[in-house]
């Protein structure tokens, strides 16, 4: 397996964007995101979401940097360069197969939908990025060096293992990740890891994954300080901590919901529904089932409920860690 660890500025401005299109999944933002999200334009974020419903909220963006030649894992100056002037090359994948969803009506930019994306990358990375990187470069060497020392001393996956709890080794040998739907993946199928550390990452762990290729953001602050909350504990608190989310679990203790039947319940927008959902898909307090006529209800996990509040409540008293 091929193993690749520093620091990708391309990668940090591309998981600003894909924090910034699903703020209420990704919230609460660290200072540094916070202040990158501000600066976003109302023509800025419009296009983060409409770029967004094309690429699978972005996702695709980040696997296609991982691609042979593409703009990811080069340094701030040379991959401004090559999505300034090069963006079928910066965002090779995209080339292959166009982005979906992105018609002539669309408030996007005549420009292609790939040199739309290709420039608003650049520009995070060149107003938001690269400056933050270059101010806090001693935080970034220390953050890589930990990593680096931290996975030879444990081995690559006991080291990430002891960074998240939405990693888990399974008895057969595979890495389980914590998302819906769950993903696992055979050690020996990893052909290539890179492991980056973030500035801007909100959850201690986060990682995307492109064929063989797994992608790993480190949030800065991870590396030196295990003795935070880790992710699970986090998303748990942030899908209590929410008065609408409040509602909505309360609405699901009565019988499952549709997204539509929700958003009709809470007198929203049945997208603003669908990311509610997201947050408690993450924490594990619901699933989706689809019944045989079409219809896909949301069903409460009472006991991904409870052990999360116990997971809380056993962290405050000096338990998990």
């Amino acid at each position: 397996m091929e193993l690749r660890i520093g620091y990708y500025p391309v990668l940090d401005a591309a998981l600003v964007l894909r924090q910034a299109y699903e703020p209420v999944r990704f919230s609460p933002f660290n200072p540094a995101m916070q202040g990158i999200q501000d600066r976003l334009s109302a023509a800025e974020q419009l296009q983060v979401e409409e770029i967004g419903k094309a690429t699978d909220g972005w996702l695709s963006i980040l696997g296609t940097l991982l691609e042979p030649g593409a703009a990811g894992l080069k340094g701030a100056e040379e991959g401004l360069t090559q999505l300034a002037h090069e963006p079928q090359g910066a965002l090779p994948l995209a080339r292959k197969k166009p982005f979906q969803g992105m018609g002539r009506k669309s408030s996007v930019p005549a420009e292609s939908s790939i040199e739309a994306a290709s420039r608003l990358l650049g520009r995070i990375l060149r107003t938001g990025i690269a400056p933050e990187a270059a101010r806090r470069s001693r935080c970034l060497l220390e953050a890589s060096e930990a990593i680096a020392r931290g996975m030879k001393e444990a081995g690559p996956w006991s080291y990430l293992l002891s960074i998240s709890d939405r990693l888990q080794r399974t008895r057969t040998g595979e890495i389980a990740f914590r998302i819906k739907p769950e993903f696992r993946m055979k050690e020996a199928d990893v052909e290539r890891m890179v492991v980056t550390p973030s500035l801007i990452a909100t959850r201690r762990l986060t990682f995307w994954r492109n064929g063989g290729t797994l992608l790993f953001l480190v949030a800065s602050s991870a590396p030196g300080n295990m003795s935070e909350a880790p992710d699970g504990l986090l998303l748990t608190a942030l899908a209590v901590g929410d008065r609408t989310r409040l509602r909505m679990l309360r609405r699901l203790a009565e019988g499952p919901a549709t997204n539509l039947e929700m958003a009709e319940f809470l007198g929203m927008n049945p997208s603003t529904a669908s990311r509610h959902f997201k947050v408690f898909k993450d924490a594990g307090f619901v699933e989706l089932r689809e019944g045989p006529d079409g219809r896909a209800d949301y069903e409460l996990m009472p006991e991904g409920v409870e052990a999360g509040l116990q997971a809380i409540a056993a962290f405050i008293k000096g338990g998990v860690k």
